[in-house]
């Protein structure tokens, strides 16, 4: 089972300004991404991925970069997408290919839910240096559509990333 923590209460959220994003380095996964300085982190392990969740201040915006475990890490990218939006009730969507930074991903966006709340999400999964890398964001409709500039140069901005030794 993927790892989805529950959507957070819907309210107003400020936007942070480019300039405040940092460059996330996670040499496990193997990957470096944008978030801004001022999102709380969160780490897990489940039986099936390991979980890096990014939350902003107001707990209304969320993006889970996970590196899939296991048995889980032979699934295919559909797979992987498959069975994360099952949990946002979502069947079938359309998905297509893209490449950002050198890392051939399928993504899927689209409406769902989850514990009740409606959401709109961007997802995206890629067979990455050996295992299965999944990349998604979360939030209310009313959320994501004020902060889709920043949600989107944050996901535009994952690409690989080697520890240098």
């Amino acid at each position: 089972m993927l790892l989805v923590l529950l959507l957070p209460v819907v309210g107003k959220a400020q936007t942070p300004a480019a300039s405040e994003l940092e460059w996330i380095r996670n040499s496990n996964y193997q990957v470096q991404y944008q978030v801004p300085q001022s999102w709380r982190v969160q780490m897990e392990a489940t039986d099936s991925a390991a979980v890096v969740t990014h939350t902003d201040p107001t707990g209304q915006i969320l993006l889970v970069v996970a590196k899939l475990r296991y048995a889980a890490r032979r699934h295919t990218q559909h797979e992987a997408l498959d069975e994360l939006l099952q949990r946002f009730g979502v069947q079938g969507n359309k998905r297509y290919s893209t490449h950002y930074n050198g890392i051939a991903f399928v993504e899927t966006t689209g409406a769902g839910r989850l514990a009740g709340q409606e959401l709109r999400y961007d997802a995206l999964a890629a067979h990455h240096r050996g295992h299965v890398l999944l990349v998604y964001l979360y939030a209310s409709p009313e959320i994501f559509a004020t902060h889709d500039e920043l949600l989107t140069q944050m996901v535009h901005s994952i690409k690989p990333y080697k520890e240098k030794r």
